[in-house]
């Protein structure tokens, strides 16, 4: 009678899968992973909205800067008004060219107070 004996070290050689520590490392790269795109994607979206606020408040000063051109170079008089939502003040110096510089003062989304400045400068036509 022969008697085989078998190594153990083979034999778990040749058995095939991860062991719970592979799996647990794997889980943990792969929440990493997670995490951060679920933060870019919050960021995106405070960037958007930001840049959503910045764009409607400079629509707002370009509209009141398009009403002072069509209000005519005699018309132009230092005053304020709010503008979609925004209180913007302008000041008229000069006599030709006059500059108008309009002011709007606002706070951003993330709490910080922003000051934005447009200057514009309008001249008299000569008629003939």
């Amino acid at each position: 009678m022969i008697v085989r004996s078998s190594p153990r070290l083979p034999r778990m050689a040749a058995e095939r899968g991860m062991s719970l520590i592979e799996v647990l490392v794997g889980i943990i790269v792969l929440s990493i992973g997670l995490v951060g795109v679920a933060l870019s994607g919050s960021v995106a979206n405070r960037q958007m909205r930001t840049g959503r606020t910045d764009m409607t408040a400079w629509a707002a000063i370009q509209q009141q800067a398009e009403i002072l051109m069509r209000q005519g170079f005699k018309n132009v008089k230092t005053d304020s008004s709010v503008v979609l939502g925004y209180p913007l003040n302008w000041t008229v110096t000069g006599a030709d060219p006059k500059q108008a510089v309009l002011v709007m003062k606002r706070t951003t989304p993330t709490g910080a107070l922003v000051r934005d400045t447009l200057i514009l400068y309008l001249a008299a036509r000569d008629t003939l």
